[in-house]
């Protein structure tokens, strides 16, 4: 495979982004080659949750809601980090009004059928905002679908049978015994097919699709390094299955390459403090943002990431890789410092930015280390959730909260403390220090239906108690090349670098660390791939 190889236009990366890029670009009429590092395909994609946030689609209908771009760039100016209108204004409108065709285009081109569901945005009281429809996921799929890449698809850390919608719509977490009867039937089917769900699904039909109109995949592709000419790019230096191949191209190429938190040096610079349990793959190393910076492209909002509490998983051979944990906001549990004390709405979907939250003088992180804390009644209603008693570090329990404090370094009188409170407030239904439970998002997503007056809060008081640490891991950095609304990578000055697009987590996300839905690293992935695409395969001025 050495030598040199021509192509219109090379994708680098094989996520949701990457697909979506190749799929566009090609369905155009321009050649594409996709190339992943890793030996598998579909990168943090393929391991996600898989819901995607896509405003005004066309199923959202189908569960009786409407939307319209102005509500969703409403919303999205509402709830944005202050002054961020100033800089994203062009690429949120770029979103609103291209995601909805993308969203079309692919369901489409792919066997991919997506199935809406009720989550509500996080911040639905907020203008704009809407109580259900904007999330939406991939069906399940067959892996047979893709034929020799069956094998090939990469595993999530942990394989669930469930689509999204059927875990958010039922409130699985609080409910399991319950919903797995109900659903034993068609995941005994799926079993039998190997069928798979959420980021899976959403990666094996958005391959499908570039199979069945010519675009051609390589695997154990490292891209190492662009060529520029007179200022324009013309292909791309890789090692491919150890061997150098030159990769050059007539329209461009496209940065799919996700972000950089598995290189050490950058999140040293930008994430000054302790990264514990990531949870993306590890080929997540930076080289799409390295490769743009040595062409003079612009990196911005660097110090933006995905980052939430998770609990440690082994994946690939290598231990305590993070899966987002998806007990903490169920009934009596509750998450402090090392004071003992609450310092988040642990509900709250944002809630990576508390745990991100640093001293600006030292950079270190303000609330962390953190801890979940459970008693015995979290542990007769919710047992498929507590920690597993045989990790060594990770669970440790007590019949006090005093001797439980002692064990985890925790300040004993602050945590006793603040369980009184916390079961005062559960008693009466209302958090008055973080209003847990209080929104349209803590009341429809997750938590306990059945448990009243507050289905996220319960009383901690009954022994044993229970502890987990609660760490901060990234699930994706979000910062990169500064991008116009096409795609575009720019120079410091504003000029565009010609023949280099960015899509993804390669780019300079336009929401930043805090997401305005469950699903806007998927969703944004998506739609900027499509755009790159369409722009790349028409050499867009």
């Amino acid at each position: 495979m050495n030598g040199t190889h021509q192509f219109d236009v090379v994708v680098v990366g094989s996520g949701a982004a990457g697909l979506s890029a190749a799929l566009r670009a090609q369905y155009l009429g321009a050649k594409v080659l996709v190339i992943e590092k890793a030996p598998v395909i579909g990168g943090t994609t393929a391991m996600s949750g898989g819901c995607i946030w896509v405003p005004n689609h066309h199923h959202q209908s189908k569960l009786g809601g409407s939307d319209s771009p102005d509500e969703a760039m409403a919303y999205i100016r509402a709830v944005s980090p202050e002054g961020w209108h100033n800089t994203e204004e062009a690429q949120w409108r770029a979103f609103v009004d291209e995601a909805p065709k993308m969203l079309k285009f692919v369901e489409d081109l792919t066997p991919i059928n997506f199935v809406p569901n009720r989550e509500p945005d996080p911040y639905a009281e907020a203008e704009g905002g809407k109580s259900f429809g904007r999330n939406i996921s991939a069906g399940a799929l067959r892996t047979g679908l893709v034929g020799p890449w069956k094998n090939k698809i990469r595993l999530p850390a942990v394989i669930i049978e469930l689509n999204y919608e059927e875990i958010v719509d039922t409130f699985f977490y609080s409910q399991p015994r319950r919903w797995a009867l109900k659903f034993a039937p068609r995941l005994l089917w799926r079993r039998l097919r190997d069928m798979r769900t959420r980021g899976n699904a959403l990666t094996i039909g958005l391959l499908r699709g570039c199979m069945d109109i010519g675009v051609t995949l390589w695997t154990s592709a490292t891209a190492e390094q662009l060529n520029i000419k007179n200022g324009h790019i013309t292909g791309v230096r890789i090692n491919h299955n150890g061997e150098q191949v030159h990769l050059n191209t007539s329209k461009g190429i496209i940065l799919a390459s996700g972000g950089f938190e598995w290189n050490a040096e950058m999140m040293a610079r930008y994430f000054p403090g302790p990264v514990e349990w990531t949870a993306s793959p590890d080929t997540n190393t930076g080289d799409g943002q390295r490769m743009a910076a040595e062409v003079g492209a612009q990196l911005d909002h660097m110090d933006q990431a995905l980052v939430m509490g998770t609990t440690p998983v082994t994946y690939e051979k290598r231990s305590q890789h993070g899966l987002p944990a998806a007990d903490y906001f169920l009934p009596h549990s509750m998450v402090v410092n090392s004071r003992g004390k609450r310092f988040v709405n642990e509900k709250q979907m944002n809630v990576g930015l508390a745990f991100d939250e640093r001293d600006p003088e030292t950079g270190e992180p303000i609330h962390l280390p953190a801890w979940r804390i459970y008693d015995a009644q979290f542990a007769t209603k919710y047992p498929h959730a507590l920690p597993n008693k045989g990790q060594n570090g990770i669970f440790y329990w007590a019949e006090t909260l005093t001797e439980l404090a002692s064990k985890i370094g925790v300040d004993a009188e602050g945590l006793e403390k603040t369980a009184v409170r916390f079961s005062n407030f559960a008693r009466n239904g209302i958090d008055e220090d973080f209003s847990r439970g209080a929104s349209i998002w803590d009341r429809n997503r997750g938590g306990d239906p059945s448990h009243n007056p507050n289905p996220t809060l319960g009383t901690i008081e009954v022994p044993p108690f229970y502890a987990m640490p609660f760490k901060a891991s990234f699930l994706g950095t979000k910062g990169g090349s500064r991008t116009d609304a096409k795609g575009r990578v720019l120079r410091p000055d504003g000029s565009v670098i010609a023949g280099l697009w960015a899509a993804g987590n390669v780019m300079a996300n336009s929401f930043g660390s805090k997401g305005v839905g469950a699903g806007t690293t998927l969703g944004p992935c998506l739609t900027w791939g499509y755009i790159a695409g369409e722009n790349a395969a028409e050499l867009a001025e």
